[in-house]
């Protein structure tokens, strides 16, 4: 079982970080792909949240923001508690962290309804003195100052980070990136293939690097081709026929263009 030490912080309601002993070792530890996102415990819009437990066995999508009653943070807000269902659709959770009193994220969250119409039914954090930005590595001083950035980290069912996003402060998020990389990550993990550029849902796929043909085969059977030895296609039906565009990547048929 991994150890963990413990960052107490003074003062109740405050939040608890909990960062195995490896991560300490380390000058400043930020988030990279393919770490544990470290355990912690904080106080959220929907009451005390002890991060492991909420989040084991769901994928999760945790986003800080520079702060409540700002313009672009409350239109990410409302865009996320409008897109709320799409992520649930993809096994996903919400989570936002903000720079704020507790008072003044509930009460910006009531007011995000009121003018908006969005009701946020996700939790949020209430990071007042800014201990899980710091901790997390969202801030960026040469951008915002002591002011958190747009800090996205996805992170699979299985607590490990598999993507990192920075936006500036006043850049707004895309909530329909976010529902497109997780799409993306949910058939790299059932399928074992790479998406391309530009990729979205339905779309053709790429054989990974260091897949050999004879792994290919077993893989997609005849559901893939070779353009080059380091660039092959799986065709998108192996996932769902019927999702196939019309501009999925492939070569064009025999007699394509011809005229025929």
């Amino acid at each position: 079982m991994t150890s963990f030490d413990f960052f107490h912080l003074h003062g109740p309601g405050r939040p608890n970080v909990r960062l195995p002993r490896d991560y300490l070792r380390r000058s400043g530890w930020v988030p990279r792909i393919g770490d544990i996102f470290p355990d912690f415990a904080a106080p959220t819009t929907q009451g005390p949240l002890d991060f492991h437990a909420w989040a084991e066995g769901s994928w999760t999508v945790l986003f800080g923001q520079p702060g409540a009653f700002t313009p672009v943070c409350t239109t990410e807000l409302a865009g996320f508690a409008r897109a709320e269902a799409d992520f649930t659709a993809l096994g996903a959770k919400l989570i936002g962290l903000v720079p704020d009193e507790m008072d003044d994220v509930t009460g910006w969250i009531a007011d995000i309804s009121q003018v908006l119409g969005d009701e946020v039914r996700f939790p949020m954090i209430a990071d007042a003195d800014g201990t899980l930005a710091r901790s997390f590595a969202m801030l960026c001083p040469g951008d915002s100052g002591a002011t958190p950035i747009r800090k996205t980290v996805l992170i699979d069912p299985a607590l490990r980070i598999r993507m990192i996003l920075d936006y500036p402060a006043r850049v707004g998020r895309s909530t329909v990136e976010m529902l497109r990389l997780l799409d993306a990550f949910r058939a790299q993990d059932s399928l074992d293939v790479a998406t391309p550029c530009d990729w979205t849902p339905g779309g053709d796929y790429l054989v990974p690097s260091g897949m050999d043909r004879d792994e290919a085969t077993a893989l997609f059977g005849d559901d893939w081709i070779e353009l080059r030895p380091y660039l092959r296609v799986v065709n998108a039906t192996v996932l769902d026929p019927a999702r196939r565009p019309p501009c999925a990547l492939r070569p064009p048929a025999p007699g394509d263009g011809d005229g025929d």
